[in-house]
């Protein structure tokens, strides 16, 4: 029964999942007052203070969860195939009003936080504003502002090119002066068209600049790295996280560095693998060939691209088996990655060896705890924000269970998602033969 004016809301579930990587419980129950989570139990045993009035919700059977960390994303691109060397083209304005409908996207699909990996100029910045402002809805966002890149180096078309210690150090500066949660690095070249994808852009001096900086501040890092050198270039630098973390020689070839991962694991850095923005490519293509066919030369690189992703896989899977801490980023809306479908980049590390509870962790409380805000979000635990997520079935029995979302609240208030038809277009279904 509901209560106007309610002080604190019970939600009751049939089972519940804390986010700290263990196994479902059943009846499980919340209390929430205000924003915040004040109780996490047994139905039964969780109970407002008496003579409080509550609003209680009953979910007896569905799964509450905590709501979802995608450490990240990029809100000002369309998933539709266009190379940031476009998006970039299109004026402030547009793209901040493009992050703005793919922030509820991803709301709507149950990630209540984010972390942003590379807007345009000062767009994400104006929309934290406007979402803190109540002017529009979105996830918490943990923002880099802009890349740090070198001159022609990947995403500088953004904003944030420079040259030498001096440079860095001072465009780390005026980040943080901007807002910047943290300091994103494009340690290696990568898609744009002016960038060497396998080559180090960075030297370690100038990466060092960018990291003391960022550290001094207690702002956490994390570097873009599409080859082995460029991933041992930021371990020299103790960058937090490394990006795609892909194992790869400079002239292309694919080879598993052990000594490189080791240091990834000795130094406790986090791992982003981003696996479905290469299988979303592959999907497209696969998409295509069931609708109209390819032509030899999509044919040939759908077939590249599957032997990559195996390749991606079976690393990421190394990288687990030796106790990485790879963790949920999706790398939405990059090329052919809506945002709104961060489950799948779970579902990739669920195939990359993770149990599902392992899964589950990696979207809250590990990704929560790779960003520095495990202290507010990411876990069922009192004191912490009411950012919950209510599922039809539960993910540490399935992770597909990941995309059944009935309900979402952030900072203890239910989120209007809107028609149950709207809702559905948010996913992008698989080809009926993908991977």
């Amino acid at each position: 029964m509901q209560h106007p004016g309610a002080q604190f809301k019970l939600i009751h579930a049939g089972t519940l999942v804390d986010g700290r990587g263990g196994p479902s419980v059943p009846s499980g129950a919340v209390l929430v007052q205000g924003s915040k989570i004040v109780a996490v139990g047994r139905h039964g045993e969780v109970a407002a203070p008496d003579g409080a009035s509550v609003e209680t919700l009953d979910y007896p059977d569905k799964t509450l969860m905590p709501g979802m960390v995608d450490a990240h994303t990029h809100h000002v691109g369309f998933g539709d195939g266009r190379v940031g060397d476009e998006v970039a083209t299109y004026p402030d304005e547009i793209l901040t009003v493009q992050a703005a409908r793919n922030a509820r996207k991803a709301l709507f699909s149950g990630v209540t936080t984010i972390r942003e990996n590379g807007p345009k100029n000062m767009t994400m910045f104006r929309l934290r504003d406007a979402v803190n402002d109540g002017l529009t809805i979105g996830p918490r966002m943990h923002l880099c502002g802009r890349p740090v890149s070198i001159i022609g180096g990947h995403m500088g078309y953004f904003g944030s090119e420079a040259t030498g210690p001096n440079e860095t150090r001072a465009m780390t500066r005026q980040l943080i002066k901007e807002g910047a949660d943290y300091i994103k690095i494009t340690a290696t070249g990568g898609s744009t068209a002016t960038s060497f994808t396998m080559r180090p852009s960075f030297n370690v001096d100038e990466l060092l600049a960018i990291t003391d900086e960022a550290h001094k501040f207690g702002k956490p890092t994390a570097a873009h790295c599409l080859s082995t050198q460029g991933t041992a270039n930021s371990l020299d630098a103790e960058v937090d996280m490394i990006i795609h973390c892909v194992f790869k020689r400079a002239d292309g070839t694919n080879y598993f560095d052990e000594e490189v991962a080791e240091r990834i694991i000795r130094q406790g850095a986090y791992v982003n693998p981003t696996l479905h923005v290469f299988r979303a490519r592959i999907w497209t293509l696969q998409h295509r060939k069931e609708r109209d066919g390819l032509t030899p030369q999509e044919q040939a690189e759908l077939d590249e691209e599957l032997r990559e992703f195996d390749v991606r896989i079976e690393d990421c899977r190394r990288l687990i088996e030796m106790g990485a801490k790879v963790i949920t980023g999706s790398d939405s809306s990059w090329g052919n990655y809506m945002l709104g479908n961060t489950a799948y980049e779970t579902e990739c590390l669920v195939m990359s060896g993770y149990s599902n509870e392992q899964g589950v962790y990696s979207v809250t409380g590990d990704a929560a705890r790779s960003l520095d805000m495990d202290d507010k979000v990411g876990t069922l635990e009192a004191g912490k924000e009411a950012d919950l997520v209510i599922l039809d079935g539960d993910p540490t029995a399935d992770i597909g269970n990941l995309w059944n979302v009935e309900d979402v609240f952030l900072a203890g208030n239910r989120v209007e998602r809107g028609s149950s038809e709207s809702l559905a277009a948010i996913r992008q279904p698989p080809p009926e033969h993908g991977i």
